[in-house]
């Protein structure tokens, strides 16, 4: 539960900043993510490394499309693997997302707050297990992009986000922060 205070407060901390048009209608985005994701507890007790793809198009100065390409896995540290030789992850998560993203932009500063959803699908893979399942898969996030450089066509972003996966006959829920950067395509 303190961990999602704290999670709610950075999240409404990143809104409170005012915005510059670091982006714009007609610009195109491509960034990445590195992060964090915990497993849905009802699941797996386990929480792992995550890395995003992701590129997008902005159909107006508030509004963009973005497609995201994401993999999560947490990687068994026991002896007894290292004895084994195995390299491979004990749990993984891959999605595929096509997103709506909604920017807040207002006078001053440097700062681009942003909510998305989206829908794909996930394959959650036990490998050890030989366990594995795909679904629909839904996302809703929250960020801001801390834009810098000449004409502001580079920027931080740091986002919280919540992925619901319908595998194995039930939904999980898996919660991931992550920071990484994005680059402008455009004017």
């Amino acid at each position: 539960m303190k961990r999602r205070l704290l999670v709610s407060s950075l999240v409404a901390l990143l809104f409170a900043g005012p915005a510059v048009a670091g982006i714009g209608k007609g610009d195109g985005e491509i960034g990445f993510d590195l992060g964090y994701t915990e497993f849905d507890q009802n699941l797996t007790g386990q929480n792992g490394a995550r890395l995003a793809l992701r590129g997008g198009y902005h159909v107006t100065r508030l509004f963009q499309i973005e497609g995201q390409v994401a993999a999560s896995a947490h990687y068994n540290t026991d002896a007894i693997f290292h004895r084994m030789g195995s390299r491979r992850a004990d749990t993984s998560l891959q999605t595929y997302f096509a997103d709506g993203v909604f920017n807040f932009h207002s006078k001053g500063g440097n700062v681009v707050p942003y909510v998305l959803a989206g829908v794909g699908s996930g394959t959650l893979d036990f490998p050890f297990a030989n366990v594995s399942d795909s679904g629909p898969a839904t996302l809703i996030a929250g960020g801001s992009r801390f834009f810098f450089g000449d004409r502001h066509g580079a920027a931080f972003r740091l986002e919280f986000s919540r992925i619901s996966v319908r595998v194995f006959d039930e939904t999980t829920r898996h919660f991931s922060v992550t920071a990484g950067f994005t680059w402008r395509l455009g004017d």
